[in-house]
């Protein structure tokens, strides 16, 4: 058995949207970063990630890239679901990062060589950007949605977020 979806009208296409955005050094504990993100599809909520990382990154640049790793996975994941159910998804898919110097990296292919696993993770989303399917997106830190996943944040940001992702 196969299950199958359609839209109403054949030039309709679906949107998928991430989130991703780290807390650098967020527990004093241990200093490992938060890793957030959320999906959209065609603006609405799908799925959310809110997980502390398993290493500690050196920098925040570092620590957005094991984000955009992490969502860019979930990301994937959903794509392909999609398109399994017979779903269009438009490409590039947006992935919305606050962190400017990490969104240049990944645009030019840099290298972290001093930083095998990172180097690994940035390779893993720059091979999806050089193909098309996601494109790093820069976004001022008050609209980054996932801000909610990882900072603690005063009653008044958290009413303004809620509010950005249409929740009661």
């Amino acid at each position: 058995m196969k299950l199958k979806m359609s839209l109403e009208d054949e030039k309709d296409v679906i949107t998928v949207t991430c989130w991703s955005d780290s807390d650098f050094a967020a527990d004093k504990s241990d200093r490992k970063s938060i890793t957030g993100g959320v999906l959209t599809v065609s603006g609405v909520i799908v799925h959310w990630i809110c997980k502390k990382q398993t290493g500690v990154s050196l920098s925040t640049m570092e620590a957005e890239f094991t984000s955009a790793s992490h969502v860019g996975r979930e990301l994937l994941g959903l794509r392909e679901l999609l398109k399994e159910i017979g779903l269009p998804v438009t490409e590039p898919m947006s992935m919305l990062m606050d962190n400017q110097a990490a969104i240049k990296m990944l645009e030019s292919e840099g290298s972290m060589a001093s930083a095998k696993h990172v180097d690994v993770q940035m390779k893993f989303i720059c091979d999806y950007a050089k193909k098309g399917i996601v494109k790093p997106e820069f976004v001022e830190s008050k609209l980054m949605k996932a801000d909610l996943l990882t900072k603690t944040l005063p009653a008044p940001r958290v009413a303004e977020l809620r509010e950005l992702f249409n929740l009661v």
